[in-house]
């Protein structure tokens, strides 16, 4: 788990679309600056609630930003949304849920709480209390699901789901049935975004050539590799390191 924050004391004078692929984490999201808005499906555009419950997402999503935003997120493990709210996470798969809806009253105080702070510090100790409180509460406890999770991450998402069951001696369909519960998506769906993760950031980090990047990524062939970069991110490896670095200089500046 972390924390982060995004927000700018000047305003951004022309909406600024950012494009985020998919990246295995669940999250809560609290926004205290203007608010800003994510595109739809079907294309059209929608403002984000104030403060949602962000679960796993299977296709590249863009937000658009606007004014001055700011807005402060806690990225959970896969598994730590589950963890922490005691619900099956397959509810909240490519959705932002408004937190009030799953937490109540609760959520309306945190969120008063987070809107009336004002450094990124107290908003962090607000949500290390409110989380704290949420694990006192909850029954933890490492189960298969947590296991199957660590060895997918662990090898960056190359392994066999299949060799990946047998050696927690439960048969395939059982372990899609209770890891979907827990995450939110399959592990073979959940293994493809983090070969995903790790390919694209060492498309963007390193210097070396596609073809070493597919060997590396345990793909059995370019189109392969290429067919992934572009169910998760909507682009071309080419394109996407492009953009990346594109942002990355916008953000840098």
């Amino acid at each position: 788990m972390c924390y982060y924050v995004w927000e700018s004391q000047e305003a951004v004078e022309v909406a600024l679309e950012v494009h985020s692929p998919p990246n295995g984490l669940g999250g809560m999201v609290f926004n205290y600056g203007d608010p800003y808005q994510v595109q739809l499906p079907n294309a059209k555009w929608e403002n984000v609630p104030r403060s949602f419950i962000v679960g796993q997402f299977t296709k590249n999503y863009t937000l658009r930003l606007s004014g001055r935003p700011g807005m402060i997120g806690i990225a959970f493990r896969p598994a730590g949304l589950s963890n922490v709210l005691g619900v099956p996470m397959i509810a909240f798969t490519n959705l932002r849920i408004e937190l009030k809806l799953v937490l109540g009253s609760e959520a309306a105080q945190v969120e008063q709480r987070i809107l009336e702070s004002k450094t990124s510090q107290q908003r962090i100790t607000v949500l290390e209390e409110f989380l704290l409180k949420k694990l006192y509460n909850s029954s933890l406890k490492i189960d298969l699901e947590d296991y199957a999770l660590a060895s997918i991450v662990q090898q960056k998402g190359i392994l066999s789901i299949s060799q990946l069951s047998d050696e927690l001696c439960i048969s395939p369909r059982q372990l899609r049935r209770r890891f979907t519960e827990k995450v939110g998506i399959s592990p073979k769906l959940f293994s493809r975004i983090k070969r995903f993760n790790y390919v694209s950031h060492l498309s963007t980090s390193t210097s070396g050539n596609w073809m070493d990047i597919v060997d590396e990524g345990g793909y059995y062939d370019q189109a392969h590799f290429i067919r992934d970069f572009y169910d998760f991110s909507g682009k071309k490896p080419s394109d996407f390191i492009h953009y990346y670095r594109t942002m990355a200089a916008l953000v840098g500046a």
